[in-house]
């Protein structure tokens, strides 16, 4: 029984080739919905400025001018839409990276069991005398593997952090937009 077999050797090259398109496919999909997201955003701008070109053409006295900009100086619904779309923007990021590590993870393990395999039998066709460096080998694998799990626990731990970070700056962002709208609304009264 041969170390190298030609047909596990193609089976892996076949998983590889599966894994990047597996990648490249959410790559892509994930493209798609930012370009979506930003037209979605984009139409909605633009239609905001339109409206406001309208209004501004209607305009009949100097007290219609004065309440058009009052709303011009009042930028709490843009800065919600940026947020919004700043939110969204995130959430496709991040439902993207956890998609991809979940592929990933998925060939690691794979990978793992296949070089688990790999160590078995050369621990079983292994000469006499050998013992010492195949079981040396094992262990650093379990090393390599041990140190591969605590990064991706902290990773984890990181993107929790982040996350929660982005949320209590958007919430904080969007309070300190209500909070600087509020003395405009009451000097308007």
């Amino acid at each position: 029984m041969s170390l190298f077999n030609p047909e596990k050797i193609q089976n892996a090259q076949k998983a590889q080739l599966e894994l990047l398109q597996q990648i490249s496919s959410k790559m892509f999909e994930s493209v798609e919905q930012l370009t979506q997201l930003q037209f979605k955003n984009l139409r909605a701008s633009s239609g905001d400025q339109f409206d406001s070109l309208h209004s501004l053409f209607s305009i009949t006295d100097p007290q219609d001018f004065a309440k058009l900009q009052t709303s011009f100086t009042q930028p709490v619904a843009q800065a919600e839409r940026l947020m919004e779309f700043n939110r969204e923007v995130y959430e496709l990021i991040s439902s993207t990276q956890s998609d991809i590590a979940k592929i990933a993870e998925s060939q690691i393990d794979a990978t793992s069991k296949q070089t688990q395999e790999m160590i078995e039998l050369l621990s079983k066709n292994a000469p006499t005398g050998a013992e010492p460096a195949v079981a040396m080998f094992k262990t650093a694998l379990e090393s390599v593997g041990s140190t591969y799990e605590s990064v991706q626990k902290a990773t984890k731990q990181a993107t929790k952090l982040a996350e929660e970070g982005i949320t209590a700056a958007a919430s904080a962002a969007n309070q300190a937009t209500r909070d600087a709208a509020k003395p405009k609304a009451a000097a308007n009264k």
